[in-house]
């Protein structure tokens, strides 16, 4: 049992409400993405961070959801830093859009399995992203 009241059970123990707080969370993430790369230029600001940082959140929650779904018990592979790696910001927010929309797609098909590939995707790109802006400049070249 979960040990949040408003959430018994996990995901199956709410029936449809994780789906519909699901394609919420990925739309929001879709919106704040697409309007980061309209208004992205160079460094990312303190609130674009910010906003990034929810993305990401929304992504992972709700790949958690979809793993609970499926039964999924493998947290996924270490990732390659390297293959997600791009020459700036914009890219790696193109990137990960790019994944999102496509898990989006298939998690309303009801194809978790594929929705959960492309979402972790979407992440990774994000994941690396923030992960190399939390270095010091320097460090980064």
């Amino acid at each position: 049992m979960s040990p949040n009241p408003s959430c018994p059970g996990g995901p199956r123990g709410r029936d449809q409400d994780w789906r519909v707080e699901t394609k919420a969370d990925l739309a929001d993430a879709e919106a704040r993405l697409s309007s980061l790369i309209a208004s992205i230029s160079g460094d990312p600001t303190r609130d674009q961070m910010h906003s990034i940082w929810v993305s990401y959140v929304d992504l992972e929650k709700s790949i958690v959801f979809v793993r609970v779904e499926i039964d999924e018990e493998n947290p996924g592979r270490f990732i390659s830093p390297k293959r997600y790696k791009v020459p700036d910001e914009r890219q790696a927010l193109q990137f990960s859009l790019k994944h999102l929309r496509r898990g989006s797609q298939s998690f309303a098909a009801g194809d978790y399995i594929g929705s959960l590939r492309d979402l972790r995707e979407a992440r990774n790109y994000l994941r690396v992203l923030l992960r190399e802006s939390s270095r010091p400049r320097a460090r980064r070249r």
